[in-house]
C-alpha cells in the first residue's frame, strides 16, 4: 500500500493475521499525512483568565476644530482704539427705538454699531434677553442708556454738540467713553456731588431743583444695573465754576420730593488716587521704621558727652567752678511747712522768711 486511507486501522484490528503484513508495510513506508499542520489545533500554554472580557479600545477620533466666534478676542490696544470712537448717550426715553437713535446721529458720520443698555426688566428670573424679546419691561422706569461706535474719532467730536438736547421731554446726556486726565480735572472743577436723593427721583427733578444755580451741562444719577432704581446719589456738572459756588451757598435749602439734598464739592479721580498713594506710602514708611528701629543713631559728640567733656544741653566745655554750690542754693519749702514755722516764730516773737529765720 502506498497511501493511508481512512478506516485502515479499524479494519486491521478486525482482520486476520494475514493482513498484518500489509499494515507493517504501511507504517514502514515514508508516507506523508493528508491533514496539514495548520489545521491541527494547538493548546495554548497560558490559559485565559476567567472573568469579564477586556473592552475593545475604540479608535481615537480627531478633535473637531473650534468654530470661529462672532466676537473675536481683541488686544488691549484694539479695545482702547474702539473706545475712543464710542459715544455714550444717557437719559434716553424708555420707548426710544434704534431707528430713531440712528436717525438722530446719522448726520455726524457713519455708524459702525449701536446698542442699548440699562433697560429695567420686570422679571429677574427670566433673564434680560428673554424679557427684552417679550417686551417685559419695568413700567416704573423712565429712561435707558445707549452706546454708538463711529468709524472715526472726528465724527464723535461733532456728535458731542447734541449734549443737553430735548428728546421727548428728556435732556439727553452725550459724552465720551474715554477721557484724558485733564478732561477729568476740568469736569471735577465744575461738578458737585449730591446725596440723599429719593430713589424714585429722575434727572429732570434734579435739574429743575438746581437750575437757579446756573446753566447745567448734564445730570448723572447712579442706578442699579438690573432694576434701574436710583442708588440715592449722583453728580451735576455746570458749564462754569460759578454754578458750583452758588450751589454751595444754597446747599441747606434745596429739596426734592420732600427730602433735603446733601451737596458737596467734587474731587477728581486723579486727586483721590494721589491721596490714596500718599497714605499708602506713609503707612509703609511707618511699618519699615517700626521693623528697623534700633534706637537713635550714635553721633561723634555722644562719647564726649558721656565722658564729661561736654554738657548735654549745650555743646560747651563743662566747668566745675560754674556749677552752683549747695551752700548758695536757696532752700524751698511747702506752704504748710512755712505756715508752721510762722506760727512757731510768732509764739517766740521772731519773723520767718523763706529759707531764713530772723529775730526781732
Amino acid at each position: 500500500m502506498d497511501e493511508y486511507k481512512v478506516g485502515d486501522i479499524s479494519s486491521f484490528l478486525n482482520s486476520s493475521t494475514s493482513e498484518q503484513k500489509a499494515t507493517n508495510d504501511l507504517f514502514s513506508a515514508n508516507t506523508q499525512p493528508v491533514v496539514s499542520v495548520d489545521e491541527v489545533y494547538v493548546k495554548p500554554l497560558v490559559e485565559p483568565v476567567k472573568g469579564k472580557r477586556p473592552k475593545k479600545s475604540k479608535p481615537v477620533e480627531p478633535e473637531p476644530e473650534p468654530e470661529a466666534s462672532k466676537f473675536p478676542t481683541l488686544s488691549p490696544e484694539e479695545k482702547l482704539e474702539i473706545d475712543k470712537r464710542t459715544l455714550f448717550i444717557g437719559n434716553l426715553p424708555l420707548g426710544y427705538k434704534r431707528k430713531q437713535l440712528r436717525k438722530l446721529f446719522a448726520d455726524f458720520g457713519k455708524i459702525q454699531s449701536l446698542r442699548f443698555r440699562s433697560v429695567a426688566i420686570s422679571d429677574l428670573k427670566l433673564g434680560r434677553k428673554v424679557c427684552l424679546k417679550t417686551n417685559k419691561v419695568n413700567e416704573n422706569a423712565t429712561s435707558k442708556n445707549a452706546y454708538i461706535v463711529f468709524d472715526h474719532e472726528e465724527c464723535l467730536e461733532k456728535a458731542l454738540s447734541k449734549n443737553g438736547d430735548m428728546v421727548n421731554d428728556h435732556h439727553i446726556r452725550v459724552d465720551r467713553v474715554v477721557k484724558s486726565k485733564q478732561q477729568i480735572k476740568d469736569d471735577s472743577k465744575n461738578s458737585i456731588f449730591i446725596g440723599n436723593i429719593p430713589f424714585a427721583a429722575t434727572e429732570e427733578d434734579i435739574r429743575s431743583a438746581l437750575e437757579q444755580c446756573g446753566e447745567i451741562e448734564y445730570v448723572r444719577l447712579l442706578r442699579d444695573a438690573k432694576t434701574n432704581i436710583g442708588k440715592g446719589f449722583g453728580y451735576v456738572k455746570f458749564v462754569d465754576s460759578s454754578g458750583v459756588m452758588f450751589a454751595m451757598k444754597i446747599k441747606d435749602t434745596v429739596e426734592v420730593n420732600g427730602r433735603k439734598l446733601r451737596i458737596q464739592r467734587c474731587k477728581s479721580k486723579v486727586t483721590l488716587e494721589n491721596t490714596k498713594k500718599a497714605k499708602e506710602l506713609k503707612a509703609k514708611q511707618k511699618d519699615e521704621a517700626k521693623k528697623n528701629f534700633r534706637g537713635r543713631k550714635s553721633k561723634s559728640s555722644d562719647k564726649e558727652i558721656f565722658s564729661g567733656k561736654f554738657t548735654k544741653s549745650k555743646n560747651k566745655k563743662f566747668d566745675s567752678d560754674k556749677r552752683p554750690s549747695k551752700k548758695n542754693k536757696q532752700k524751698t519749702m511747702s506752704k504748710q511747712k512755712f505756715d508752721k514755722k510762722v506760727n512757731k516764730a510768732s509764739k517766740k516773737g521772731g519773723v520767718v522768711k523763706k529759707g531764713k529765720k530772723e529775730k526781732q
